[in-house]
């Protein structure tokens, strides 16, 4: 048993040691921006509109604590990337074999989240958190009549 747990520790800690530069660069991009607009999504930021992500890591956690409506009220597609990442997690660390269909899988996640999303601005936006305009976003502050465009258009 403690030669699977080094297993599948060594395996977690290659691929940290190999995305390092990513992570820090995740992490920098959080920080800065955080400090900057007080959000995080790069669509939020410079748009004001959410996105396919949004609300995303608050529906995981009440997933995680057993809070399914609220979840799904929140971003209906928190399961299915949870049981993606579960399925991936298990192949690369507890089997130790290459992922298979990950790609295809990938794929059908992300057109099922712009699906969900397309769905959901058309019936709950600007109403319901988190799919809401959020304003002070780059465009709103260095455009020029990008409110009244986003009026004309979007209603809000």
């Amino acid at each position: 048993m403690k030669r699977r747990i080094k297993e599948i520790s060594k395996r977690i800690g290659e691929d940290l040691w190999n995305a390092k530069e990513a992570l820090l660069a995740f992490t920098a991009y959080y920080i800065i921006v955080h400090a900057i607009y007080h959000a995080f999504c790069p669509l939020v930021i410079l748009t004001g509109l959410p996105c396919a992500g949004c609300g995303m890591t608050r529906a995981v956690f009440f997933i995680l604590t057993g809070q399914f409506v609220r979840s799904w009220n929140l971003n209906p597609m928190a399961l299915p990337v949870i049981l993606f990442i579960g399925y991936c997690a298990v192949y690369r660390y507890i089997l130790g074999k290459r992922i298979k269909g990950w790609k295809r899988g990938l794929i059908i996640l992300g057109i099922a989240m712009l699906a969900v999303y397309v769905y959901r601005m058309c019936t709950v936006f600007p109403e319901r958190p988190p799919y809401v305009y959020t304003g002070g976003s780059f465009l709103e502050r260095y455009v020029p009549g990008y409110r009244e465009i986003l009026h004309r258009l979007l209603g809000i």
